[in-house]
């Protein structure tokens, strides 16, 4: 079926009267949407299941074979890496159901994918809670062990600390019943049979230890029954880590102390951060076109943005270190009872059981052998702690989301491609199941425990969730009654001063049980325990707090007392039935994910949610803001004054976590996560992709999303610049250095290359590739690589050496060069070189010389003299390389590892000796893919 260009005229001009209007009510733009039928695909590498059995775990551990720790563990692995997909059509009913109660039916695909039909709402959401928990009950009792705070009921004292930390931030189990009681009937009964249901399949392993995670034995203990809370907890904690973004002012606050010791003073510092961590660049990628509008977060101060920063930095400079960290940034200390770290010398005397004793047998003794089987066993337990740790501490969403309109399909329909990006493991971090009961019918993915269809399609919409990054948690600095104003009764403690007057602060008491450890090995059931006191002021839980300096640091949430409405939301985006009852639902959501939808009556969508208060535009996103009163937020912004583009003219909408929209700034900034937006961007490989065509197919997204997957998106931005300097310089170069420039411009952009291996591990890409990334590599070096040496977080000195602090070592170089997972991104750095060497490439211009009064083709020619240097080093034995030498010049493909969830159990386990994690070659797409399209049958 070959749509008319007629058609596609009269669809686009449609969009752009759409747009224009701002119609309250989107018409039915699909020609015929009755005929257009749902086509769709998943991939959820490596598999649906996480459960290994203490069999499966010993036969996998015997063959190496991902397979034969369990049936659907790695099944889709390579077919995910082939750009391939399983069947994803809704409503199938294969093989022979499981019915766990009546009114219950459980049906799995080919691919062990759970399909779940429930009599009722309440019975849908049991059988999807029960098949999950047979899934994945580790994972999902992590992860509600991560919400409440009571993850050392699990892992032992050494993980009290990140429990405080929950406790503090979050809520009373009164407030959580409170929310739970505000919610609707369906959020109830939907929260009430996914409990009851994985409750289900907990007495079913109580009753048969070979259904008992692996895990469990490792860790020897089991699992507890869920509740209410966990549900809710868990949600509020997906929220805060993957949902929100900020509370990092004073990683600013070093980089600014660095940066003036770097350049010599205040001044200079100040021009250097505003240049490196700016907060709207007019030629940023952005996802909503300025034609369709531009957004504002904050109003312009009347003095200007600099001279509200400078003023800031000025107050911000004076605050002790001492408000940066403590309890309610997981650095209160272990219970006094805790374990010692690993490495100090203690016998231990019990409590593992089998295997625990013999640890002070001489080697060759006939004992050694049971206690190197000891000390394995002790090594184990200490990895699969840490791995989970990390798990917790790491968790943070990159996601990619597209749609295009009927104006860009053959059909006349609408496709859509969801994409969330959360690492890879075994298992992976989301779950994927169907579900009818009521008016659900829906199929998608989501964290196990949570009972929503977090991204995926039915009959009449598809969407997906890529993270916002906006600035929605806020460091307030508030000024706390001191020692010293106590004694001299000025005020009590637990007090701050607020609007011109002394404040009680709202504080309870938090009892956090744990089990005991040796040698970090927790053994025995949680029966110890520590009770802290937790405080709020106005503006929110108190993190870290110095009573002698009178000064405490609090985090404004801007959803706070708020995330559980976005379950309202979310649940109501499986039951529509038009564009607009989505775009309703959207507006009832609090977390800031950005939303893609493409619906079957011909709509796509982009939208920017979330609660997002009036700031007060003498405040700096960048830095903490005073306490005092003055600069407090008013009111959140109305939805309808958010991002958001309804049908563009341009016919297609993509996020990657990019810019939402032209003056919507861009936050605190500088991560691998929330980063200054600039014209290089991930997501420009989509955009341009969709742009070249309006007759794509369902049939076509596989190609898009390998497209996207295998490209170097540096590429863009950098190929210009090193043409110019190729026809400028190109009379004065050597001829190797032509070579060079010449090869890398002929590229056509794929990392991978010439072929994609996904099998063999030191498969190499093209020359291309390896000679462009080298150059890239030098250019940063040759602008900024004196900021290499410029450490703003050293760590926490006296921190667990069982659990060292991520962040320990971080420099302002590494900061601006991070891209997180996404191995050829356009990183911050990369957006900054562009605008030294090329000032019209960015919007913005530099108040400091990085060149250090080198014209470009200096520092170009300077750059590319080093890149030959480490290219000869890398693959011609340090000898200069020659023209022919060049084609020896080829990398080894990055990899994805995809380890053990805890680094001891299941495939991929990586931390005993002759164990590693299973590698796949990097893709840069989704972790779980759907692909979906409403389009005629026969297109």
């Amino acid at each position: 079926m070959t749509k008319g260009v007629g058609r596609a005229a009269v669809l686009a001009l449609g969009a752009g009267l759409v747009a224009a209007c701002g119609s309250s009510e989107t018409p039915d733009r699909a020609a015929g949407a009755d005929s257009l039928v749902l086509k769709a695909e998943t991939a959820l590498p490596p598999g649906q299941s996480g459960f290994f059995s203490v069999a499966g775990q010993a036969q996998g551990s015997l063959t190496g074979n991902p397979a034969d720790y369990g049936a659907h563990v790695d099944d889709q692995r390579l077919l995910y890496w082939s750009f391939d997909a399983k069947p994803g059509a809704l409503g199938t009913k294969p093989g022979t159901p499981e019915r766990p109660k009546d009114g219950v039916e459980i049906y799995r695909d080919a691919y062990g994918v759970p399909i779940v039909y429930g009599r009722t709402l309440r019975d849908g959401w049991f059988g999807v809670g029960y098949a999950i928990a047979r899934d994945r009950l580790f994972l999902m009792d992590a992860v509600r062990r991560f919400g409440a705070g009571t993850f050392g009921e699990l892992a032992g004292c050494g993980s009290v600390p990140a429990d405080i930390q929950q406790r503090t931030v979050t809520y009373s189990d009164a407030e959580y019943q409170a929310f739970f009681d505000a919610a609707s009937a369906d959020a109830q009964q939907a929260v009430l049979g996914y409990v009851d249901g994985a409750n289900a399949w907990l007495a079913r392993v109580q009753t048969d230890p070979s259904l008992l995670p692996a895990e469990y034995a490792l860790l020897t203990t089991t699992p507890a029954p869920f509740t209410v809370k966990d549900v809710l907890a868990a949600g509020v904690y997906i929220t805060r880590f993957v949902a929100s973004e900020g509370g990092n002012e004073f990683l600013n606050i070093q980089m600014l102390r660095q940066l003036e010791a770097e350049y010599g003073s205040r001044s200079a510092a100040y021009d250097a951060f505003l240049d490196l961590n700016w907060l709207d660049d007019p030629k940023a990628a952005v996802s909503v076109p300025r034609t369709v509008g531009t957004f504002s977060n904050q109003p312009e101060p009347a003095a200007g943005r600099d001279a509200v920063f400078r003023a800031m930095a000025d107050w911000a400079l004076t605050l002790p270190e001492t408000i940066w960290r403590g309890p309610g940034t997981g650095h209160a200390p272990a219970p006094a009872d805790c374990s010692l770290p690993i490495g100090k010398a203690r016998a231990y005397s019990g409590g593992l059981g089998a295997g625990g004793e013999g640890l002070s047998r001489k080697p060759g003794s006939a004992r050694a052998t049971q206690a190197d089987r000891a000390r394995a066993a002790r090594a184990a337990v200490r990895s699969a702690i840490r791995a989970l740790q990390d798990l917790r501490a790491q968790l943070h969403g990159g996601s990619m989301a597209y749609a295009l309109a009927p104006s860009r399909t053959r059909g006349g329909g609408t496709l859509m491609v969801g994409g969330p990006q959360l690492g890879y493991s075994y298992p992976l971090l989301l779950v994927e199941f169907e579900i009818h009961a009521g008016d659900y019918h829906a199929r998608g993915s989501s964290v196990p425990i949570l009972p929503a269809v977090g991204i995926g399609y039915t009959e009449h919409a598809a969407w997906g969730l890529t993270t916002g990054y906006s600035k929605t948690i806020d460091s307030f600095v508030e000024t706390i009654c001191s020692t010293a104003q106590q004694a001299a009764g000025s005020c009590s403690a637990n007090q701050y001063f607020h609007d011109g007057q002394w404040k009680d602060m709202a504080c309870r008491d938090e009892t956090i049980a744990y089990r005991l450890s040796q040698q970090g090995i927790p053994f025995g059931p949680p029966a110890r325990s520590t009770t802290v006191q937790v405080c709020r002021t106005v503006h929110g839980p108190i993190v870290a707090r110095d009573d002698a300096a009178g000064l405490a640091r609090s985090l404004q949430y801007a959803m706070f007392g708020r995330e559980i409405e976005t379950i309202e939301g979310v649940g109501a985006w499986a039951r529509v039935r038009s564009f607009d009852e989505f775009r309703e639902a959207v507006s009832k959501v609090t977390w800031n994910e950005n939303v893609t939808v493409a619906t079957r009556d011909g709509h796509i969508g982009y939208f920017h949610p979330g609660l997002f208060p009036r700031r007060s535009a003498d405040t700096d996103m960048r830095l903490p803001i005073p306490g005092s009163g003055a600069f407090d937020f008013g009111a959140p912004l109305a939805f309808g004054e958010l991002p958001h583009a309804i049908d563009p003219p341009q016919g297609y909408v993509a996020n990657w976590n990019n810019k939402p929209a032209y003056g919507w700034l861009d936050g605190e900034g500088l991560g691998s996560t929330s980063r200054p937006g600039g014209p290089g961007q991930r997501v420009t490989s989509i955009q341009d992709k969709l742009a070249t065509r309006s007759d794509w197919t369902f049939a076509d997204l596989r190609e898009i999303d390998r497209h996207h997957g295998i490209r170097d998106h540096r590429a863009r931005e950098y190929l210009p610049l090193l043409a110019a300097f190729r026809a400028s310089a190109g009379a004065t170069l050597g001829d190797v250095e032509r070579a060079l420039l010449d090869t890398v411009l002929a590229w056509d952009g794929v990392a991978f290359g010439p072929e994609q291996d996904i099998v063999a591990e030191d498969a190499r890409d093209g020359v291309a590739p390896t000679l462009f990334a080298a150059l890239v590599d030098a250019l940063r070096e040759e602008l900024f690589g004196a900021l290499r040496n410029r450490v703003i977080d050293p760590g926490v000195p006296d921190a667990d050496p069982n659990n060292p602090d991520p962040e320990a070592g971080l420099t302002i170089f590494g900061r601006l060069a991070g891209v997180g997972s996404h191995v050829f991104d356009q990183s911050v750095m990369d957006n900054l070189v562009l605008r030294a060497l090329d000032p019209q490439h960015s919007g913005l211009a530099l108040r400091r010389d990085y060149r250090n009064g080198r014209s470009r083709d200096e520092v170009m020619r300077a750059a590319l003299t080093r890149a030959l240097a480490a290219l000869a080093a890398a693959y011609n034995g340090s000898a200069a390389l020659t023209v022919a030498d060049l084609d020896k010049c080829r990398r080894i493909h990055p990899r994805s590892q995809l380890c053990s969830l805890t680094g001891v159990i299941g495939p991929g386990s990586d931390t005993l000796p002759g164990t590693s994690c299973v590698t796949m070659p990097y893709e840069d797409r989704g972790s779980w893919v759907q692909r979906v399209g409403y389009e005629p049958a026969d297109d």
